[in-house]
């Protein structure tokens, strides 16, 4: 039973060559681009993971509000905001990011 299925799946694909050619060229984009965003959420998942206390990483964030709406969200935010932290969670271990936007020569 299943050698006739496969004898008349193998007709049909020689009989109709570019649709076959369509089709099977579409589904293995398809699963390409479903692999690939799949190995990029697990990229994404996987920062800071290797930390022992990785479950007790936060990361403070602005939020800028128009009318109650948001207009901008950044991970940018002044600097005291450390010290004013530490100040208010003494137990608390913090780490600043500073990028620069000077050229390297």
């Amino acid at each position: 039973m299943l050698k006739s299925y496969l004898k008349i799946a193998l007709r049909n694909l020689l009989k109709y060559k570019g649709y076959s050619l369509i089709n099977i060229g579409g589904l293995a984009i398809g699963i390409a681009c479903c692999l690939l965003i799949a190995l990029w959420v697990v990229h994404e998942l996987s920062y800071d993971r290797f930390h022992a206390h990785a479950d007790r990483i936060y990361r403070v964030a602005e939020v800028f509000r128009d009318g109650g709406k948001i207009v901008e969200e950044s991970a940018s935010i002044p600097f005291p905001i450390g010290p004013t932290l530490k100040e208010a969670f003494p137990n608390l271990k913090t780490v600043r990011f500073y990028q620069t936007f000077e050229k390297i020569p």
